[in-house]
């Protein structure tokens, strides 16, 4: 989900103190405290290695040229908040209905990856 209405209805709102789902009908279908959000996203992913590299292919083997890494870590909850405005963070309700056979599959928050480095506070070039 994003912040513009999909099929079934559903986008995200967000402001300063949290990102809930909504539906056009002016339902809250589930809501999220950013501060809380944040601290998840440190405990989970205090920092990560992204590492850049262009890819060849020769008689049958991937070859990898890696020119970058850089180290990204810390995040704020100003800084997700803005994240989820500028549409760099969507929304995916992991639900399965195939006739009585609902699943569950919990939320998940994903991104790009040309947008990842957007959710980090520190960025270091290595």
């Amino acid at each position: 989900m994003s912040l513009k209405p999909n099929s079934a209805g559903l986008f995200l709102h967000v402001t300063d103190d949290d990102v809930s789902v909504r539906h056009i009908s002016g339902e809250v279908v589930a809501v999220w405290d950013i501060r809380v959000l944040a601290n998840r996203f440190v405990q989970k992913i205090p920092a990560m290695l992204f590492v850049s590299a262009f890819v060849e292919e020769r008689d049958g083997k991937e070859y990898f040229h890696f020119y970058r890494a850089q180290l990204m870590r810390g995040t704020s909850a100003e800084l997700l908040s803005n994240q989820f405005r500028a549409e760099n963070i969507l929304v995916d309700l992991r639900l399965h209905d195939k006739v009585t056979m609902a699943r569950n599959h919990g939320t998940g928050f994903r991104t790009y990856e040309n947008k990842l480095p957007f959710l980090f506070n520190e960025i270091i070039d290595l």
